[in-house]
């Protein structure tokens, strides 16, 4: 065990699928369980090098030291995010259609507490006692009428603009995360997704599967191939995240 775990430890495991559908995979992945530190970035389809926005993102916060105090590890990623989409936003300038952007969604342990940071539709659930909860909240046009009571959760799923971002990395000169912090309890599983699997797979699915299947790794990978084999429209990749005493 590592000695800034204080009692507690992490195995993970990530995989990335192209789905059925699309050509290009432009989503990447993080799994660093040494920095404490894994993300899930998934390029805005149908726009330029989204494929270079994600693994940029992937490529700046795997450079990271590891942290021996979340707040302020907290604060160096979002630096680091925030470094990201200047350069991207710069990038575009004066570029026609050339709009280089991803989501990102990054979970950050240290000792017996998480951070959670994210940006756009990519999630982020926890699996405690077998109860599965989506803790990040999608950055959205459709999540926005469901925060106002214009629609309901189910219905937002069937939105033609459900995939339309309100935020993302890259998307705009000023970038805006959210975030939360967990209190971390051993047998807490953590899943990081892009949404080519939370729209293919029912979240009673992903829990069946969380809940049945180890390890970390293994169960990644059972996510993302159910995902494909339910329709597989869209990128598909998954970060499962094991805490144990």
């Amino acid at each position: 065990m590592a000695p800034w775990s204080k009692g507690l430890c992490w195995n993970s495991g990530g995989i990335s699928d192209a789905g059925r559908v699309r050509r290009d995979n432009q989503d990447a992945y993080l799994d660093r369980p040494e920095l404490g530190l894994w993300a899930v970035a998934d390029g805005m389809g149908g726009h330029r090098d989204g494929a270079e926005a994600s693994r940029l993102i992937v490529s700046r916060l795997g450079r990271l030291e590891r942290a021996l105090e979340l707040e302020s590890g907290l604060e160096t990623l979002e630096r680091t995010l925030r470094a990201v989409n200047r350069e991207l936003v710069v990038s575009a300038e004066g570029v026609l259609e050339a709009l280089c952007g991803s989501t990102v969604a990054a979970l950050l342990a240290v000792g017996d507490r998480a951070a959670l940071c994210w940006a756009g539709d990519s999630r982020i659930y926890r699996l405690r006692a077998g109860v599965l909860e989506q803790l990040s909240r999608d950055h959205s046009q459709v999540q926005a009428l469901v925060d106002m009571g214009l629609l309901s959760p189910e219905e937002a799923e069937l939105h033609p603009l459900s995939s339309v971002l309100v935020r993302a990395v890259g998307a705009d000169a000023r970038l805006e995360f959210e975030r939360r912090t967990e209190s971390l309890r051993a047998g807490d599983r953590y899943l990081l997704c892009s949404d080519g699997l939370n729209r293919d797979l029912a979240g009673d699915e992903i829990a069946r599967i969380l809940s049945q299947i180890h390890p970390a790794e293994v169960a990644a990978q059972a996510l993302v191939r159910a995902a494909c084999e339910a329709g597989g429209n869209d990128n598909v990749t998954a970060v499962v995240v094991d805490f144990t005493a």
